[in-house]
């Protein structure tokens, strides 16, 4: 496995840049990401854990940090959700915790709406399955 350059990252869909420049270094004037991320088009199954429901999201960016969803269901900021990603590269469905860091303004009467997901990681070996799925969708 080679190393992944920064510049093959999406640092800064979805309005919030890393900081000035696209740098993770010096001032930061608004919000920022830990973690890269990358442009993809992945389907997932979203699930609201207090409301109970499921629905299938499209995932358009994906890091070790978050991930950018399209979703046809209201989230909130702060909503517990999971979100469970198939892959060619996965014997189970990868199920990672999040909570809704972000919501963009709906800008018409339905959604879909688009939001920002921060995972909440629990083990070690999920981190890994991220990153191994993350890495993969590069060479596709």
């Amino acid at each position: 496995m080679g190393q992944q350059r920064a510049a093959d990252f999406d640092a800064g869909a979805g309005g919030h840049p890393r900081g000035p420049g696209g740098r993770s270094g010096g001032h930061r004037s608004g919000p920022f990401r830990a973690h890269a991320r990358r442009s993809v088009r992945l389907r997932a199954l979203l699930t609201h854990v207090r409301a109970g429901w499921q629905r299938h999201a499209l995932v358009e960016n994906l890091g070790l940090g978050g991930a950018r969803v399209v979703s046809e269901e209201i989230l909130t900021a702060g909503d517990p959700v999971t979100i469970s990603f198939t892959a060619p590269t996965l014997w189970d469905p990868l199920v990672l915790r999040a909570r809704v860091a972000w919501v963009a303004p709906v800008t018409s009467a339905t959604p879909p709406l688009r939001a920002g997901l921060a995972f909440e990681h629990k083990s070690a070996e999920a981190v890994f399955a991220l990153y191994e799925l993350i890495v993969t969708l590069g060479y596709e």
